[in-house]
């Protein structure tokens, strides 16, 4: 059925993108939109009642909610009232097949693909929605990736948004003119520093404040001369609020005073203003709204920008007291989401591929459990029939890649172990040669690459080479008992910090004397554990907690020992993500070791607890493998 127009103009008028709109746009808008309704549980069909096929170019969620999974069912997105989505783009997307289904009964408007044209002709904002046709693929593709992000980021603490404060959350610095500035020069000022509102200033005074809405409701539609000074147009004396208020609280004073742009005031001076966008923004879950960010950065320098704010946002999960395990994810699909966006940005520098291409992540990136300060281990997977021209291009390719992880706060890897060096982009052929060499010919050295390299991750390029490359693998090492056994004897070294009487064994280093390092001793111990017995079942979960969930239902390892590491991996990487946390809070570098002096006597005692869990885990691997005694 055809809308009312008014009703759905004064809706999109509320709702991003439509509310950067002008009158005319949205006017022109809903006298194309059609209002269609589905029952829960049914699937959204890409052809119309009317037989045309793909006249839609976009769907608007009026109520009720929609969900968007591949063919292989995995989440994509979840839709409600005010989301939009582009049919154009799931439909090109043939690798994935995404379906649309109705969560919620749901009412949604179709917007006409003429209509949607049309407006992306006239607004930036609707034409930054219509990317080329690889781009819109790349933004599908990095949402099925991060679809697990969705999952971690809810289940952060629901009042979070309620604490923020509007100084956390504003537009800071400010732009202002004095009331005696003309019209037209204002509207340049604004246009020059990209703001939607300025400040008008008599000396050091706040008088008033003039934004976009008045240049359209006071001056274009008055038709008043661009010539007049603001001070007839502005809003004179406007509310303001303190830079210490709850963003909360500075939403419901805009909506109950109707009002769009707040001057944030701190001892009587203007230091910011806050906006719906800005809360908006706060209001999204935060790690979704970086990896927005992230996806929308444009060279490697916004990138970093983008980055900066991953520090600070792990800080805040860790006080929230967010799971270690989620924590980790989080932290991974950020570190995902820029090696991906940095992937594209390659391919714009250096042209297109000539050949397909794997990027493939190894160690704690691939197991989806990074921490702050993470280095970068990664490599490049080529097909066999790579020439020596291609190899050239992804010579460059791969240092772009690795040197904006850098810049990004990922740092080189120390040992190397990076796409740019050569060592470490191989084709398919030469990967499995290597992998062979490792497991069929274990040596101390081939036992050490094995660590890093057997938690290996597809990243981005085609997914059949490292599906292809991983098969061979876990073939290769499940049936090698001598291998096996080399990998459980190079796990032992690293043992829990424990001495008799459950006493505890700290470092002697100089630089970190009598303290507990919470990494060598702590969660890799586990970690090395679940891969060994993960590799022997020839289990393909790569997450240490996934790993140890997969091998009790395998009957790899019991119910009672899989889960008293679960809890043991979950406990350590608690408190090591919590010391880190204090660390950055502090200003200090953030590292893996913490005086045992720090902790609770209760907290001491169940750190020594989570210790004897797995010093009895690694006796029963010992008995398992043989502890490389053949």
């Amino acid at each position: 059925m055809v809308s009312e127009a008014g009703d759905v103009q004064t809706f999109l008028a509320q709702h991003p993108p439509f509310n950067h709109l002008s009158e005319k746009q949205l006017e022109f808008a809903s006298n194309n939109i059609f209002v269609a309704f589905s029952k829960s549980g049914s699937e959204l069909e890409s052809q119309r009642s009317d037989g045309e096929v793909n006249k839609v170019g976009m769907l608007i969620v009026r109520s009720g909610s929609l969900e968007v999974r591949t063919d292989k069912d995995v989440l994509i997105d979840r839709l409600s009232e005010g989301d939009y989505l582009i049919p154009a783009v799931l439909m090109r997307d043939n690798e994935n097949n995404p379906h649309v289904y109705v969560l919620e009964d749901c009412l949604y408007y179709e917007l006409t693909d003429y209509a949607f044209q049309t407006l992306s002709a006239g607004s930036s904002e609707i034409a930054a929605l219509t990317e080329d046709d690889k781009t819109r693929l790349t933004h599908v593709q990095t949402i099925v990736q991060d679809s697990e992000l969705h999952h971690h980021a809810e289940q952060l603490s629901k009042d979070a948004y309620l604490t923020q404060k509007v100084k956390e959350n504003m537009s800071a610095g400010v732009v202002s003119t004095t009331p005696h500035t003309s019209i037209r020069d204002a509207a340049q000022l604004m246009k020059k520093n990209r703001v939607s509102s300025l400040l008008i200033k008599d000396g050091k005074k706040l008088v008033g404040i003039i934004t976009d809405r008045d240049f359209r409701t006071r001056v274009l539609a008055e038709g008043v001369s661009d010539q007049e000074v603001v001070e007839r147009v502005m809003t004179p004396s406007p509310m303001c609020i303190d830079v210490s208020t709850r963003l909360h609280d500075a939403q419901l004073k805009m909506m109950s005073e109707g009002v769009h742009h707040l001057p944030v005031m701190q001892d009587d001076d203007p230091v910011g203003i806050i906006t719906p966008s800005d809360i908006m923004r706060a209001n999204n879950i935060e790690p979704l709204s970086l990896v927005r960010a992230i996806n929308r950065a444009m060279d490697i320098e916004e990138l970093r920008l983008a980055s900066e704010g991953i520090p600070a946002l792990v800080v805040r999960l860790i006080e929230r007291d967010v799971r270690a395990v989620e924590v980790g994810k989080i932290i991974t699909t950020l570190a995902d989401s820029t090696t991906r966006r940095l992937l594209v940005l390659s391919e714009e520098k250096y042209g297109k591929p000539p050949c397909d291409y794997a990027w493939l992540a190894f160690g704690s990136q691939a197991r989806q459990e990074q921490v702050l300060g993470s280095d970068q281990d990664n490599g490049l997977l080529l097909p066999d029939d790579v020439s020596g021209q291609d190899a050239a291009y992804f010579e460059d390719f791969s240092s772009f890649v690795n040197d904006g992880l850098d810049a990004c706060g990922m740092p080189y890897c120390p040992g190397e172990i990076m796409a740019k060096n050569e060592k470490w982009r191989m084709t398919l052929k030469g990967w499995k040669a290597c992998f062979a060499r490792w497991i069929e010919e274990p040596s101390p050295k081939a036992v050490m690459h094995s660590s890093i390299f057997f938690d290996m991750r597809h990243i981005a390029g085609k997914a059949e080479l490292t599906k292809a490359l991983r098969k061979n693998v876990l073939k290769r090492a499940q049936s090698n008992t001598i291998f096996l056994a080399m990998m459980c004897e190079n796990a032992l070294l690293h043992s829990p910090p424990l001495g008799f009487f459950k006493t505890f064994v700290l470092e002697s280093d100089g630089d970190h004397n009598n303290t507990l390092e919470l990494k060598k001793r702590g969660t890799i111990p586990i970690v090395d554990i679940a891969r060994n017995y993960s590799l022997s079942a020839g289990l393909k979960p790569l997450n240490t907690i996934e790993r140890l969930q997969a091998m009790e239902k395998a009957g790899v390892m019991s119910k009672e020992m899989a889960y008293s590491l679960i809890d043991a991996h979950e406990f350590i990487a608690g408190i090591r993500l919590e010391a880190q946390g204090k660390q950055f809070r502090a200003g200090v570098k953030v590292d893996n070791y913490m005086d045992p002096k720090d902790l609770s006597p209760l907290v001491r005692h169940q750190i020594k607890d989570a210790f004897h869990v797995v010093r009895d885990a690694q006796s029963a691997m010992k008995v398992r493998f043989g502890g490389g005694v053949i």
